[in-house]
């Protein structure tokens, strides 16, 4: 089998590899070296067939009044760059980001992969609450839904939104307990086959709810990807997620790779810029962070000749299962840096040695709020979720 690399720029490589659909680095593997409409076509074992580029940019900004624009001509730059797959969702602004995604791309949508989110609402009472927010002066409660009726709603308001007829990528945001995962992944199947959406997955489920998707959509076009969290600073899903993505040829996508800038240095300088940025951003924390950023990764990075942003999603990339790192932009500088990523190389030492550093890490991941509340809200959780496991699920 040949390993087909193709960074965000669109340089091609292809070496020998072994058995695997999807290696590190962010490449996609074919049985062929086959491409497809400029893009590498990876073979999913489980059936799915997914094109993306190992950089995938986030469009999760907020939507300011006369940032429109300018927000279009960065989206322009990046794909001209070769950053051809972007990744929203409706919650991002309320669907106002689709909306402006949907504008930016007018005579350009068949240069890109759109990928979408479905599975959490703030238009009714159904669902367990995930949180509250003020939209349009009046209070909402966003909830998880992931019923048949809620997602093919969501697909039909964002292919309005994004004034397209297909979604490259359609995932389901977050777990939802009281709906069975067959119900959701089967309706967006029959979605797919309406020709609606082209590719399935998941984001931030669990081990258990990720396997049970895989299972729905088996022999039925398959499960293509499953969005996790994923940086130096958060390598949970190493535990049981990233190794059954694996095993089951599901490529992950990696978000908040650079930890809402704080791997990207931002907090060297002034704290300050970080310090909204809880945990990670917190002064206790951040002093530690930055102590291993200067100490390990800046020498590393500057060895390379590039930048913290770029050395930390390299090191995502190089995770044997990782399909692809998101990553957001606000100037041009940001971009260019976005796509040399897939070019750097890091030997499986370094890889280990820059992991390591940040693994020994104390981090207080509740810095600030005393034991004893931490401990209430501890067991808050534990009954709640202990509640919604004896209950029946609702259809």
């Amino acid at each position: 089998m040949q390993r087909v690399c193709r960074s965000a720029a669109g340089v091609l490589r292809v070496r020998r590899m072994g058995r695997g659909v999807i290696g590190g680095r962010g490449c996609l593997a074919t049985s062929d070296g086959s491409r497809y409409n400029g893009r590498v076509t990876a073979s999913i074992p489980s059936g799915a067939m997914l094109r993306l580029p190992p950089i995938v940019l986030g469009a999760m900004w907020r939507s300011l009044p006369g940032a429109e624009g300018a927000r279009a001509r960065l989206v322009h730059e990046a794909i001209d760059l070769g950053l051809t797959a972007i990744d929203t969702a409706p919650l991002y602004e309320f669907g106002r980001i689709e909306e402006e995604l949907g504008r930016a791309l007018r005579g350009r949508r068949d240069r890109v992969m759109l990928l979408t989110k479905v599975g959490l609402r703030w238009d009714g009472d159904h669902g367990e609450p995930l949180f509250a927010a003020e939209i349009e002066g009046r209070r909402r409660v966003v909830r998880r839904d992931s019923r048949p009726v809620a997602v093919r709603k969501d697909v039909e308001a964002s292919l309005r939104r994004l004034q397209t007829d297909v979604i490259d990528l359609i995932q389901v945001h977050h777990y939802d307990d009281r709906t069975p995962v067959s119900d959701t992944i089967g309706e967006l199947l029959r979605l797919r086959e309406e020709g609606k959406v082209r590719s399935l997955g998941v984001s931030n489920y669990p081990a258990a709810a990720l396997r049970e998707a895989i299972v729905a959509a088996q022999g039925r076009g398959g499960l293509a990807t499953t969005q996790e969290h994923y940086s130096l600073l958060e390598r949970r899903i190493e535990s049981e997620v990233l190794g059954l993505a694996r095993a089951k040829g599901v490529g992950v996508l990696a978000f908040s790779a650079l930890e809402a800038g704080v791997l990207a240095g931002r907090g060297l300088a002034d704290a300050r810029a970080v310090e909204d940025r809880a945990p990670m951003g917190h002064p206790k924390n951040l002093r530690r962070i930055n102590e291993a950023l200067r100490g390990t990764a800046l020498p590393m990075a500057a060895e390379k000749g590039v930048g913290l942003p770029e050395l930390a999603l390299a090191w995502v990339l190089a995770a044997d299962g990782v399909q692809a790192a998101i990553a957001g932009a606000s100037s041009s500088e940001q971009l260019e840096a976005l796509a040399r990523v897939p070019e750097i190389r890091l030997a499986s030492e370094e890889r280990a040695r820059l992991g390591d550093v940040f693994a020994r890490l104390e981090l207080d991941p509740h810095p600030g709020v005393p034991w004893r509340m931490r401990a209430e809200a501890f067991f808050r959780r534990r009954v709640a979720g202990l509640r919604r496991r004896l209950a029946p699920r609702r259809r």
